[in-house]
């Protein structure tokens, strides 16, 4: 099968993880795969590094001429059996290049928001021949939206078996805070830097670490400044070994405003990292309801804090969820995700 995967997200997030390591599977396994993405971008590099097929598409809007003339060139050259858009800005790229006439167009859909309700958005969402949900939350979105039932399959993200780390973290103190996102403005490392605070001001030997980058990181560093808890922060940016650093922290902050299946959740159950975070979109559906994870259905920092403080406390406690965590992840690997993924693109390719 010839697949022409497109994914033009620029920074490295949780989809570009998921595209890279699941074409790599699918190139493993005989495929003759092709991953068009946004040019300089972090998954350019680390597909070139891969030993995939990269093609460098033009950095710009998914309505630019430029992308739209770059992708008809390409959908020639490869003559793809399907083209597999891995995030919102490729699904567009592709309907609006015509690409999706000249083969099937299976969509991977990450976020739990209904899209918009112009009529271009409209065209947009009908033209794909079957959508991967990342989780039954999203997938629930689309069919809110009106996609039809029989073209939404849930395809739950894996990990590769780097990502399975046996190594407990130290006791504390000081007690290891971790959160792992890119600074959006919705992922929350606000309200981490506002836990931070009231645990230390309640005594509290307490640290944490964030790994991402982004455009609100300064807003967040000025926040822990005023607060008083800069110093107890470690901003470490993009990193690449964030299984150890989960592994190494006693209990991962996730107040996002929205999810649909933030794969740092199955990252921190996989390194043996207790997990706290908001109940939204997906999130309940990971974590078995909260059985692998303690959830909060507010924002409020004086809640989270209050929960942060019993389970740093409850050393049992963590190590329940810990364990829970370890076996709902269990299954949740690259190979599973891929076999889900080859059959969906097989199929819309018969279609």
């Amino acid at each position: 099968m010839r697949i022409l995967a497109v994914d033009l997200g620029r920074q490295w997030r949780g989809g570009q993880s998921q595209t890279l390591h699941v074409s790599r599977e699918l190139d493993a396994r005989g495929h003759d795969v092709t991953v068009g993405v946004t040019a300089g971008s972090a998954l350019a590099d680390r597909a070139v590094a891969a030993g995939l097929e990269v093609v460098p598409l033009p950095a710009a809007a998914e309505v630019s001429p430029s992308l739209l003339v770059a992708l008809v060139r390409e959908t020639r050259r490869v003559r793809p059996d399907v083209v597999w858009a891995g995030d919102a800005k490729a699904h567009g790229a592709v309907v609006w290049s015509g690409a999706a006439r000249r083969a099937p167009l299976v969509v991977h859909r990450r976020v739990v928001f209904l899209p918009g309700r112009q009529p271009l958005a409209r065209v947009k969402y009908a033209v794909a021949a079957r959508y991967l949900a990342v989780s039954e939350a999203a997938g629930a979105a689309l069919r809110r939206y009106g996609v039809p039932a029989e073209k939404v399959r849930v395809v739950p993200d894996g990990l590769p078996p780097g990502a399975f780390v046996e190594r407990p973290a130290a006791a504390a103190p000081p007690h290891r805070l971790v959160h792992a996102g890119a600074f959006d403005g919705r992922k929350g490392q606000a309200v981490v830097v506002e836990v931070l605070a009231r645990l230390a001001g309640a005594g509290l030997d307490a640290r944490a670490t964030f790994l991402g980058d982004g455009p609100d990181r300064p807003r967040v560093e000025e926040r822990a400044r005023s607060l008083g808890v800069l110093g107890r922060c470690a901003f470490e940016g993009r990193v690449e070994d964030v299984g150890a650093r989960l592994a190494a922290s006693h209990l991962l902050l996730l107040p996002s405003e929205s999810e649909a299946a933030p794969l740092v959740l199955l990252e921190a159950m996989a390194a043996g990292c207790a997990v706290l975070a908001h109940d939204t979109g997906g999130v309940a559906e990971m974590t078995r309801g909260g059985a692998c994870g303690r959830l909060l259905s507010t924002l409020d920092a004086g809640a989270w804090a209050d929960e942060a403080r019993r389970l740093l406390a409850d050393d049992g406690a963590r190590a329940t969820l810990i364990a829970a965590g370890r076996e709902a992840v269990a299954g949740r690997t690259t190979e599973r995700t891929a076999t889900l993924v080859e059959a969906e693109l097989e199929r819309a390719a018969r279609s």
